[in-house]
């Protein structure tokens, strides 16, 4: 909007672009990759076949001059493939120990994480590109450990892109993992999309642009960041985001919530001041800083303050919303407090049934939709039973199984999550 009402509290949404410009003939870095693959019991038969032939199939498409480790996990964690650099020789030593990938065993997926993050690294390319691809289809045996390793990897300027796959892996985490180190969430329904993500990612990371990027966002005098799922405070009163690698002629979208406390009439509202930093990868130029101020002029004027109003922002701000409402409750109602998750859905469906009324939108119509089925989708999630199977849990887990609905409301719940999650990081 242009002017904002004064003598009245205000919510709105900063909505931020980065943009990185296509560099079609610029030389692309290094890779430094690490696979963390789960190879618990549960992913025997076609999971585990499907596994082994992506593995190779990404190992036969990565140049020489490449870095490789892979890192598999099931009772214990086990380095498969030392972090090597690809030449003309070592491929087909490779495609041997990924041939010997079997299934047993639970999920220790913090010491898969821990073990790859150790990879990477080790050899951690200061003019490359050094990331961790995850893929699990279970529950971790212990996580008191994953926040400090994921806060590591933010640390180290390593992106994780994490793949749920099957209806068993424990979403929140999965997603968790990949927005706190500014990396993708994928949810993988079959064994052959394996496959095809692998393929996807790897093109990304081939271009990728600017590395290791972050959004450090600070409010203006009375203005309040609100709670968005992947925006956290930092100590020093300033928030951030990551954003993580951006590759060549790639938008994201971001829309930062914010409640803007009482203006006169005819002031400026200083809303935030932002600063991303990133690498900047095929410059090698270091360490780099964009800025931008957002402030907008405050009025009494009611038809000059509805005029103002940009109904395309708006309606990218209620989506954001709606998002980070979807995967509030689905992570509410995943540790069984389904009363607050269905409260939490249903502020968000009334406040797109306002807006879609206000600003006739189609794309709010559709996002109404959504919604509802979201709200019946949670109607049929079971909160989990007091005893769980010993074979699905260690006797040292202490992160419970979760709540969850029939296999076929969960495949459309970890779509919805999924879109929900790259909403939020302005991919979609």
């Amino acid at each position: 909007m242009s002017l904002l009402a004064a003598n009245a509290t205000t919510e709105l949404g900063v909505r931020l672009l980065v943009t990185a410009r296509d560099l079609p003939d610029a030389q692309r870095p290094p890779l430094n990759l690490g696979l963390v693959l789960d190879t618990s019991g549960s992913m025997d038969g076609e999971a585990i076949g499907s596994l082994r032939s992506s593995a190779r199939a990404l190992v036969d498409k990565l140049r020489v001059g490449d870095r490789i480790s892979i890192v598999t996990f099931h009772s214990h964690a086990d380095v498969l493939v030392p972090s090597t650099v690809i030449d003309s020789t070592n491929r087909a030593a490779m495609d041997h120990a990924i041939d010997g990938i079997v299934a047993s065993g639970t999920t220790d997926l913090q010491g898969g994480l821990t073990a790859g993050l150790a990879q990477v690294t080790q050899h951690q390319l200061p003019l490359g590109i050094n990331r961790i691809v995850l893929l699990s289809d279970g529950v971790p045996n212990a996580s008191n450990q994953l926040p400090a390793t994921i806060a590591s990897i933010h640390q180290y300027g390593i992106s994780v892109t994490s793949l749920g796959f099957g209806i068993d892996y424990d979403t929140s985490l999965m997603t968790q993992i990949a927005r706190d180190t500014g990396g993708t969430f994928h949810y993988l329904d079959k064994p052959e999309e394996v496959a095809a993500v692998f393929d996807d990612e790897l093109t990304k990371m081939s271009t990728v642009v600017g590395r290791g990027l972050q959004l450090v966002l600070e409010p203006g005098p009375g203005v309040t960041i609100l709670p968005m799922p992947g925006i956290q405070q930092s100590s020093n009163g300033t928030w951030y985001t990551t954003v993580g690698d951006l590759a060549a002629g790639e938008t994201r979208d971001l829309m930062i919530p914010i409640k803007v406390a009482t203006r006169a009439a005819g002031s400026t509202a200083e809303l935030v001041q932002a600063t991303l930093t990133f690498d900047d990868v095929i410059g090698k130029s270091g360490s780099r800083q964009r800025g931008a101020f957002v402030g907008v002029k405050t009025s009494t004027d009611a038809s000059a303050i509805k005029a103002g109003i940009k109904v395309g922002l708006e309606v990218a701000r209620i989506r954001a919303s709606a998002a980070a409402a979807i995967l509030t409750s689905m992570q509410l109602a995943r540790e069984g407090q389904l009363a607050p998750a269905r409260q939490q859905l249903a502020l968000a469906i009334a406040a797109v049934r306002v807006a879609a009324t206000k600003y006739r939108d189609a794309g709010l119509d559709v996002l109404l939709k959504q919604l509802d089925e979201v709200a019946k989708q949670l109607a049929q999630i079971a909160p989990p039973p007091e005893l769980v199977d010993r074979a699905k849990r260690s006797s040292i887990n202490d992160r419970p199984m979760p709540s969850t609905a029939p296999a076929s409301v969960e495949r459309g719940m970890r779509r919805t999550e999924e879109k929900a999650a790259a909403t939020l990081q302005g991919r979609d």
